[in-house]
């Protein structure tokens, strides 16, 4: 039997060797990745001063001690040894336009295409719920503008000098007569608020204008077609009908990099206000600049709502991409009152990063949007010398979740209600992913999807083929269970993965229990836990598809020096600290099937129903076959509730194993996992299928054993030792 599975496997390790893409790797039995490098330091700890004396150094050890280096760079140091990899969120762009936006945008406008097709729009008017928090507080998608600049007043010989106002205004700026203000915006704009404090405001007028041709320096005064006039008072409540032809323009250099910010970018294009204060008799103090809001804002139940005005093309009679009052009052579908399609984009308000996000979802359903998308990434990652990249944000799609729509919801794109949306997007971003890996076969088109199981259910099939590798943050820790939240007995999806060709980044933390959790940083916890979490690793390894990396406790990566609240010692490089290289270079060569009479393992689906053992090489899930890489876990002891004679369950608590060609993994744990009871008093010690030396922490191996003891949440590495005669 063991002969006719391995034989199988080893077909099927051939096939997924072909199908991926080899990578150099440093040593001899895992693959070993970086996740987020950047901002090296030299180290301070005294013992590793001499050999990380700089960020350069620290760099040039990371190039040579790790196969990949995913969402990181290398600033300072022209990295030639590893595989990296980016950072693609294909699934938003930026209200506020950044380098992506701007180059998108300049080719659309080459081809007369139109840029505002790139997004996902409501077609009615949209309310749902959102958190109460400061999401996107610092954008125009809450009145921020998103660049202002203030100009001193020209004379006859000298033209006033330009800077930049810092938004939010918290020091207000004093503005004297014939001051100018310069407000650049991504999309136009259809009014402006401001707030002045000062004596003698009322023979004052405010003038404001908008650019019709390219700025530069020495054309600041030029260009300018008038949108308003009005009187200057306290608080200036602008409003005006966009102009028949409002272009973007251009800000050449010097001027663009003496204001610094998204106007240095390639191919910027803004639209940009004029604001000028005529007639002042005495000095006025800037205290305000908003946006008018696009968005309703309502409280029910000490609950907060916003509502997204939709956009319905069928209210726009000429075509003109602007509502304007006559056809705003003749609109057919009355229940979309967005006046520009911008005002309508699917923006998962209260559901982003920070006070500064403002993502728009993309329309990813168009093969031409698909096709354009593409060929940015493809530009950037030659550019940046990546080999592919990886979506860090793959649940944020529209569905229910970002959108808890309690009236409207359809998106005129789709004709779908948001909250059946989910499935269809998720099918789209593969596809996406497809044609990316089409282009270039080449490519490594990765996703993070944590421990997320691609194959509970049917809706997130399609990303299993739209990704050739996955990131698994938080996936190995040094207390993981059996079978409860996806324990060892669950993390046969992962071996369904490697069966298709699928490759893995599975990385380890610190903050789910362990030594270091519940005891502290010191230097045996944090070897204990780093030599647990390989063992883990070396569980789940497929070789030439998985590579591992060791982190601490949080989710904040980085090249940063250690600190006493991240590791035993601080000032040591990060990645030298948590990676356990003495033991990677120990070469324990490949898994290979269990030794005679230990009972394979059997796994479980979350209700802990059995549905393979480890050494099958299919599965059945919903009614479909699939292959699996047989992991050949065995237990070397369990120990069980008493059931009767026909039901199986769980083990209270066991022993996992797996053969190497040169080793012997070892984990002890219990059913649920993350039990620190467990940890301290628990302890087994068991016969061994020979005689084996174990790998210490410091690469060293100990005397030859025939028996081990291990207390609970312990995973060791064994080599074999020579039989004695």
């Amino acid at each position: 039997m063991y002969n006719a599975i391995f034989g199988s496997c080893a077909v099927l390790m051939m096939v997924i060797v072909s199908t991926s893409n080899a990578v150099s790797q440093i040593y001899p039995s895992a693959g070993t990745a970086w996740v987020i490098t950047g901002h090296q330091q030299a180290a301070t700890a005294p013992h590793l001063q001499q050999q990380f004396n700089s960020a350069t150094a620290v760099s040039q050890w990371e190039d040579s001690h790790a196969d990949i280096s995913i969402g990181g760079h290398y600033r300072q140091y022209n990295a030639n040894k590893i595989t990296q990899l980016g950072y693609m969120y294909s699934q938003k762009l930026d209200w506020q336009m950044g380098k992506k936006e701007q180059q998108l945008r300049h080719w659309m406008t080459e081809k007369q295409q139109d840029y505002e097709s790139l997004f996902l729009h409501f077609q009615d008017d949209t309310q749902f719920e959102i958190p109460n928090n400061q999401h996107g507080a610092h954008t125009p998608l809450y009145g921020m503008p998103e660049f202002v600049a203030v100009q001193q007043a020209s004379t006859l010989s000298q033209q006033g000098q330009i800077t930049r106002i810092r938004l939010p205004i918290h020091q207000g700026v004093v503005l004297t007569n014939n001051q100018s203000l310069y407000l650049f915006s991504s999309e136009k704009l259809t009014g402006l608020d401001i707030e002045l404090s000062g004596q003698q405001l009322e023979h004052a007028n405010m003038s404001i204008s908008y650019a019709t041709q390219d700025i530069s320096a020495n054309t600041l005064e030029y260009g300018w077609q008038p949108l308003l006039s009005a009187p200057l008072s306290t608080l200036l409540t602008s409003r005006w009908p966009l102009p028949t032809s409002w272009p973007r323009v251009a800000i050449a250099a010097p001027l663009s990099v003496q204001l610094g910010g998204h106007l240095t970018i390639k191919h910027a294009r803004f639209f940009v206000l004029k604001i000028t204060f005529n007639n002042l008799a005495t000095d006025a103090t800037l205290t305000k600049i908003r946006l008018p809001s696009w968005y309703q804002w309502s409280e029910k139940s000490n609950k907060h709502f916003v509502t997204i005005p939709g956009w319905d093309p069928i209210n726009d009679n000429n075509n003109d991409g602007y509502i304007d009052d006559r056809e705003y009052q003749q609109r057919l579908n009355r229940n979309a009152r967005a006046r520009l399609p911008y005002q309508a984009r699917l923006i998962p308000l209260g559901r982003m990063w920070n006070e500064s996000s403002a993502l728009c979802y993309v329309n990813l359903f168009s093969a031409d949007n698909r096709t354009l998308l593409s060929n940015y990434l493809q530009q950037q990652w030659h550019q940046r010398g990546y080999q592919g990249a990886y979506n860090d944000s793959l649940y944020r799609v529209p569905n229910r979740t970002q959108f808890p729509t309690s009236q409207g919801g359809k998106i005129l794109e789709l004709q779908l209600p948001v909250r059946q949306a989910g499935r269809f997007y998720w099918q789209s971003l593969s596809a996406f992913n497809q044609h990316l890996q089409h282009i270039d076969s080449q490519a490594w088109i990765g996703a993070n999807i944590s421990d997320l199981n691609l194959f509970s259910q049917p809706d997130l099939h399609p990303l299993v083929a739209g990704f050739n590798f996955f990131v698994r943050e938080d996936y190995i820790h040094p207390s993981l269970g059996l079978s409860q939240q996806r324990g060892l007995l669950q993390r046969w999806e992962h071996f369904l993965l490697s069966a298709q060709g699928k490759r893995s980044v599975l990385m380890a933390h610190m903050r789910k229990g362990g030594k270091v959790r519940w005891q502290g940083h010191s230097q045996t916890n944090w070897q204990h836990d780093q030599t647990t979490n390989l063992a883990i690793f070396y569980l789940l390894n497929n070789p030439s598809l998985d590579f591992y990396q060791q982190w601490n406790q949080s989710f904040y990566y980085s090249s940063k020096n250690t600190r006493i609240d991240n590791y035993f010692q601080p000032g040591i490089p990060n990645n030298v600290a948590y990676q356990p290289t003495a033991m990677l270079q120990q070469d324990i060569g490949n898994p290979i099937p269990a030794p005679a009479n230990y009972p394979a393992i059997e796994y479980v689906d979350s209700a802990n129903n059995t549905i393979a053992v480890s050494t099958d090489s299919q599965i059945t899930l919903h009614k479909q076959t699939l292959p699996i890489t047989p992991s050949h876990w065995f237990y070397l002891y369990r120990k069980s509730a008493l059931t009767l004679p026909w039901q199986t369950t769980v083990p209270q608590e066991a022993v996992i194993a797996r053969q190497y060609q040169q080793g012997l993994i070892l984990y002890y744990t219990d059913r649920k996992g993350k039990n620190k009871q467990f940890s301290e008093q628990a302890s087994v010690t068991l016969e061994l299928p020979g005689r084996y030396r174990r790998l210490n922490a410091n690469g060293s191996l100990s005397d030859p054993i025939t028996t081990i003891t291990l207390t609970g949440y312990q995973g060791i590495i064994l080599v074999p030792a020579p039989q004695s005669l």
